[in-house]
């Protein structure tokens, strides 16, 4: 395997485990009302996810949700009053988030000083994965060299 080669698989990994992670991983609290709109669809023609929707119609629901969290509700009692009252449109499909995630990098919905941390973040760990794979590589060369099996 060329260093390139080890270079381009290890970016992969990083990017791959970062957009995962930023994608699907809860940054919030279940009960709080992120942690609640971070599984719901914004109620709007558009394709974000509810928890990054600034709209009116966003911030409606999450002002319910509020309200619902401050009366006591957990996030499986919103998650069933907003499917009882608005369908299977309310929730969230892992199809759906990552077009809405897509959607919101695309139409600059992200600070440059926010992008410049995300890539030097996987600039960080393209260089942990490379390490860590080039010495895994030069340890199994090590190996067949001394005929230990």
């Amino acid at each position: 395997m060329t260093r390139l080669t080890v270079m381009a698989v290890s970016l992969m990994v990083a990017l791959t485990a970062l957009s995962a992670r930023y994608i699907f991983l809860l940054n919030a609290q279940e009960n709080t009302v992120m942690g609640v709109s971070h599984s719901l669809a914004c109620p709007c023609e558009c394709p974000m996810v509810l928890e990054d929707c600034h709209m009116s119609c966003g911030l409606q629901w999450k002002n319910n949700i509020g309200d619902k969290l401050m009366a006591g509700m957990t996030k499986d009692e919103i998650m069933a009053y907003f499917y009882k009252r608005y369908g299977g449109e309310a929730l969230l499909t892992p199809a759906q988030r990552m077009k809405g995630k897509w959607y919101q990098v695309s139409r600059g919905g992200y600070p440059v000083k926010d992008m410049a941390l995300f890539g030097a973040v996987t600039l960080v760990w393209t260089a942990l994965v490379y390490t860590l794979i080039m010495a895994g590589l030069d340890y199994l060369r090590g190996r067949k060299g001394t005929g230990a099996e």
